[in-house]
C-alpha cells in the first residue's frame, strides 16, 4: 500500500470545521455567531461546519474565502481532502473496485485517457530509467520538506517494460 493511501486512510485528516475553528476563530478571537452575521449565513450553518457535522459546500467556500482573503477553492480542496480520506478509511470501495484491465495500453493524463497504439507505447516509458541512493534519499527529503498542500511522496514505479521512475504522489 503506498504512502498517500495510508495517509488517507489514517485518522490524520481533520474536517475543515476543525481546522476553521482551531486555526481562523480562536486565533483571531471571532465567535461563530460574528463569522454567520459577517458572511450572510444563519449562525447554525456555521455551527455544524465547526461540529464536524456538515461540509463547506462551495457557497460557504466562496463567503469564507471573501471574509479571511483566502481563495475559495482552498477550502473547498481541504473539504475533499477530508470527505476522501473519511471514504477511504470507512467504507471498503477499494477493495470492491477492480482496477481496468487494459490499464496498461493507456496514457492517462490530467485532461485525459486515450488508447495507445503499439507505436505509442514509448510514451510509457519515462526518460529517466535509474537513479541512485543518494538521488532518492534526497528527493525524499526534499519532499518531506514542502509544504502541507504541496507534500508529495517520492515512490520508485518499475514499468511493465521493467523501466524505472521516480514519482511524486500528493499526500
Amino acid at each position: 500500500m503506498s504512502k498517500a493511501l495510508e495517509f488517507l486512510m489514517s485518522d490524520n485528516a481533520r474536517h475543515p470545521g476543525t481546522i476553521l475553528k482551531d486555526q481562523f476563530l480562536d486565533p483571531l478571537g471571532i465567535t461563530p455567531y460574528r463569522l454567520a452575521k459577517s458572511i450572510g449565513v444563519h449562525v447554525s450553518r456555521v455551527a455544524e461546519v465547526i461540529k464536524g457535522r456538515r461540509g463547506i459546500s462551495a457557497d460557504t467556500a466562496v463567503r469564507l474565502g471573501l471574509f479571511f482573503e483566502v481563495p475559495p477553492r482552498w477550502w473547498l480542496d481541504m473539504q475533499a481532502e477530508y470527505d476522501i480520506a473519511n471514504c477511504m478509511r470507512t467504507t471498503t470501495i477499494h477493495d470492491a473496485v477492480a482496477p481496468y484491465e487494459g490499464i496498461n495500453q493507456v496514457l492517462v493524463t490530467p485532461t485525459g485517457a486515450r488508447r495507445l497504439s503499439q507505436s505509442d507505447t514509448s510514451l510509457l516509458k519515462p526518460d529517466l530509467v535509474s537513479i541512485d541512493a543518494a538521488q532518492l534519499d534526497q528527493l525524499k527529503r526534499q519532499a518531506e520538506l514542502s509544504g502541507r498542500h504541496s507534500k508529495r511522496v517520492a515512490t520508485e514505479v518499475t514499468y511493465a517494460s521493467g523501466a524505472v521512475a521516480l514519482v511524486g504522489t500528493p499526500l
